[in-house]
Order: C-alpha cells, then structure tokens, then sequence
C-alpha cells in the first residue's frame, strides 16, 4: 500500500524508454490512482506506457490551469489533508525541474504532509555530466528569453559572469528557436569558451558534443535545429 503523501514521479525524457526510470518510481506510479500533470495527455500516455493496472479512464489526473493555480494546489492540497494520494509527473524527466508544481510541493511541506522524490531522468544533470565542464558550480537559467534583442542581452550577461568564476551555465530552448539561439552564440560569445549541445537525451538518436566556440560552425549545428537541447556554456 502506498504511503500517503505527494509523490513527485519522473518520466521518460525521450519516447518511451522506461529503461530511465527507477524501480521505486515505476512501482509507485502503478499503485496510485490520483495525479497532477502540466498536460493530462501526456500523463495518460506515460500511465499507459507503463501499464497501470487501472483501467486509465478510470484514474484522476488533475491538469495544472495557466490561470488560477493558487486556488488548484489549494484543491490538491484539500485531497492531499482528506488522505488522497496525489502523484505529480512531468512533461519529460522530473517533476518541479523547469516545470510547474513546485507550489503544491511548498503547500504540502507547509502543511505537514510528507513529500516522496523518485530518482529517474534529469536532463540538465544528465548534460552537465556528459559536458565535460565543471559541475562543482553551476547555474541553471531555465528558459532564455524569447525576443532576441534580450535574448542577446541575456547572452551576454552569462558571458560575464562565466568570466567571474569557473561555474557552468546551462539553459534550455524550445526546439523551433535553436536556430536563432545557435546563431547568436556563435556571434557574441568568445571563440576561446566552450559549448555542449546535449539533443534528445536518452533517446535512439541522442546527441553530445562539446568543443570550443572556435570548433563550432553552421553546418555543424544544422543537426540541432528542431530538436530538444541542453546547452552549457563555461571556459
């Protein structure tokens, strides 16, 4: 029997590779009957994937709204307190990296409901790892902005702080502006830094290279365009 709680279940990065996922975390994921998902889609696929012994159309997942989010945790948390097991997964890895959810984890900490991690894919950790750059200190900006003028201007302010110290600088993009991204790096940042591209983790067509900006040139980089990529920067 599960343990009452929030449960935070990863998924696979890429496709359906179960072969990333912990026993722990698949274990837990058949047992419940209640989740909370970015998309309930992609939730229903991943409890499909994984053969939920319920039928699907039979188990609860809860969708996170863009609008009103305080007033849905607060739900959530209402189930959490009458002894409803809630499991939280992501669109792709784990849950409240780079993802919504992490209000809900704070209100069940805040209300004394216990909190169950899984181990499972991460593909930020998993492209610091591959990268070859220091992982004693990094940071991890999320998204870069979308317009390109502060997108250049974030860019450049990543270029300052690597000088500063020794730390690595990983962010994420949506697949269709790597291209405008690539291009920008290749224009502002220094030929002597270094860059790793880390392409659909974990997946049959997975994709790790890291040299210096110098190395680096258009043709080069055609491969990543319209893929999910992990970049870090460092010296």
């Amino acid at each position: 029997m599960t343990v009452v709680g929030l449960h935070l279940i990863p998924v696979p990065i890429a496709g359906g590779n179960l072969h990333s996922l912990s026993i722990s975390s698949l274990a837990v994921a058949r047992s419940l009957q209640h989740f909370v998902a970015e998309r309930a889609k992609t939730a229903r696929a991943y409890l499909k994937l994984i053969e939920h012994p319920t039928p699907i159309n039979q188990i609860e997942v809860f969708e996170i709204p863009q609008k009103d989010e305080i007033l849905f945790y607060q739900d959530m948390l209402n189930l959490l307190k009458n002894g409803t097991s809630l499991g939280m997964v992501s669109e792709a890895g784990m849950p409240c990296i780079a993802d919504p959810g992490y209000l809900l984890v704070s209100k069940a900490h805040q209300a004394g409901i216990p909190v169950y991690p899984y181990p499972g894919p991460n593909s930020i950790l998993m492209a610091l790892m591959a990268s070859g750059f220091s992982g004693q200190e990094f940071h991890f900006h999320g998204y870069l902005p979308a317009k390109k003028e502060e997108l250049r201007s974030k860019l450049i302010w990543i270029l300052n702080e690597i000088r500063k110290s020794h730390a690595t600088h990983i962010f994420m993009e949506t697949p269709y502006r790597n291209k405008q991204i690539l291009e920008l790096i290749l224009t502002h940042i220094p030929s002597e830094m270094k860059l790793c591209i880390a392409s659909n983790l974990t997946g049959p067509d997975q994709i790790i290279e890291s040299r210096f900006i110098k190395k680096w040139n258009p043709e080069s980089l055609v491969k990543f365009y319209d893929t999910p990529s992990i970049y870090l920067l460092s010296k």
